[in-house]
């Protein structure tokens, strides 16, 4: 049950550190906010503690030979379910973050004037202005300066006002960014189920039904999260705003990607990752090696 646990762990650890490093210092701040990461955190740490180390044990369980004691904590299974599973969790957040969110004036969810940049789907960027504009010529024009003629525009009216590039792209509650907070999250919960099987089984689902807590916690980490970005003033809390149905649909369909991917990862040969996390030090070993030697001897003498 603990390792069960802490491959779920290190998987929510690895994607959430990743997307902050690299969030903060592509875009200047990370795409989840202080309270969204304490709800992470509490997914991660106190359900999932409640939901995978209440597993009972299975008849197949007394078939397994024993572990030894040099075993390392973290297999080769599980260390190569954390890795494809992360690294899943980034391309598709990174996407979400990227690749999604057109560059535009204005506020709202959808731009409804010039579209400068772009990228896939009708939905606004809720990327940081400087961002969105910096590098793209002839979008973000330079701030008005009466001794700067470049600032001045035909009609002699400044090309733009001071405020422009931070009121023209991102910042406030967008569906942007709640749709990348809400992905995230509901990847945990459905890895959650993923993280029940740490031996390379490929029926995660098999005796889900008599573990009572895990299908509260989940079930209850599911309809929390619709709470988050659906009730008004809670959503605002959070940093999040309401959701269409069909953005509620791309989410789920994103979050479940992670039960079928399982069965492909499980394809993926353990030997090519390797083992982490434990182990007795060379010194305990020798030391033990050493003891072990009168006890043998005085064996022998002894049927002598």
């Amino acid at each position: 049950n603990i390792c069960r646990f802490l491959q779920f762990q290190l998987t929510v650890n690895i994607t959430a550190c990743t997307l902050a490093f690299f969030g903060a210092a592509v875009l200047t701040e990370s795409p989840l906010n202080v309270i969204q990461l304490l709800w992470v955190n509490l997914i991660m740490d106190s359900f999932a503690s409640l939901a995978l180390a209440t597993e009972d044990p299975t008849d197949t369980l007394l078939s397994r030979k024993p572990y030894p004691r040099d075993q390392a904590v973290l297999s080769q299974v599980m260390v190569r379910n954390m890795i494809l599973h992360s690294s899943w969790q980034l391309v598709v957040l990174s996407f979400l973050i990227f690749g999604v969110g057109d560059v535009c004036q204005g506020s709202g969810n959808v731009c409804s004037g010039t579209v400068y940049v772009d990228y896939y789907g009708p939905l606004r960027s809720g990327r940081p202005g400087a961002y969105d504009f910096a590098g793209v010529a002839g979008v973000c024009p330079p701030v008005f300066n009466a001794s700067d003629p470049s600032t001045i525009g035909a009609d002699g009216l400044p090309l733009r006002a001071a405020e422009f590039c931070r009121e023209a792209g991102g910042g406030g509650t967008n569906q942007h960014y709640t749709m990348v907070f809400n992905v995230f999250v509901l990847m945990q919960v459905f890895n959650e189920i993923n993280a029940r099987k740490i031996h390379n089984e490929v029926n995660v689902f098999e005796g889900i039904m008599k573990n009572t807590f895990f299908i509260v916690i989940v079930i209850g980490t599911f309809l929390v999260q619709v709470l988050l970005i659906e009730v008004p003033g809670i959503n605002t809390a959070f940093g999040c705003t309401h959701l269409t149905q069909d953005q509620w649909i791309a989410c789920l369909l994103l979050g479940l990607s992670v039960l079928p991917l399982n069965v492909l990862f499980n394809m993926v040969p353990p030997s090519l990752f390797p083992m982490a996390g434990g182990g007795l030090p060379p010194d305990d070993d020798e030391e033990e090696e050493e003891e072990a030697k009168p006890r043998v001897a005085g064996s022998k003498s002894k049927d002598q």
